[in-house]
């Protein structure tokens, strides 16, 4: 069993009132079993955060109160520690195809124009024994858009959602990732590069903007309702 170090635990939270709160991630009973039994199950809504790393009182935050969560153990990967934000994100849901969760995901990249999130969602493996698995997703948020859309599914491009999303916001950039991603010749070498570095599609999307309308979707500007501790 690996060692448990308090400090890969350690954050940071903005919360949306403003207030800065730092402690240690805990792990409780309650808090697992409200994500677990969140509308997704996967993409977790809320953590519990603790002023010491064992013991003492804690206390639950919902995506609607933390604004983002930043890990203060600096790694390789993410020399300023990793962040954690509150986000819309699409978990469609039968007939619903854009229904959306607040909920958290790692923010991969942030530009501008947008940022590249990862969160996780649960997939059958198929089969006559199938069973279920926790897998990553990789989405964008664009500016203006209402929520994060996925575009890798466990490595896999996925965009049919977000190109269904823009065929009403914005059918001139739906046409220019079609374009770029399934119908160029060269589409095949920008699928690799979008598998590489997702961060690319935000480089189209500030492209599309110079001499476009950007994105404008009135859900975009959403305020999250305020939760106490449940």
């Amino acid at each position: 069993m690996a060692k448990d170090n308090a400090e890969d635990r350690h954050v940071r939270a903005i919360l949306f009132s403003g207030d800065t709160i730092e402690g240690y991630l805990r792990n409780d009973l309650k808090t697992g079993l409200k994500n677990i039994f969140s509308k997704t199950g996967s993409i977790h809504q809320y953590i519990n955060i603790g002023v010491e790393p064992k013991g003492g009182e804690t206390k639950r935050y919902s995506a609607s109160e933390v604004k983002e969560y930043r890990f203060l153990e600096p790694t390789e990967g993410y020399p300023e520690g990793a962040a954690v934000v509150s986000e819309k994100i699409n978990s469609p849901l039968i007939f619903k195809p854009h229904s959306c969760v607040r909920g958290f995901a790692f923010e991969l990249d942030r530009r501008e124009s947008g940022s590249i999130l990862e969160w996780k969602v649960w997939e059958d493996t198929g089969g006559k024994n199938s069973t279920r698995r926790l897998v990553p997703v990789v989405g964008v948020k664009f500016n203006g858009a209402k929520a994060a859309y996925c575009i890798l599914h466990n490595g896999s491009i996925s965009t049919a959602l977000l190109m269904h999303y823009l065929k009403k916001q914005s059918p001139e950039f739906r046409e220019v990732l079609d374009n770029y991603y399934n119908k160029g010749k060269d589409s095949k070498a920008h699928r690799k590069e979008l598998k590489d570095n997702p961060s690319t599609i935000l480089l189209l999307y500030e492209n599309f903007i110079k001499d476009n309308k950007p994105l404008d979707d009135p859900e975009a500007n959403d305020e999250p309702q305020q939760e106490g501790k449940k």
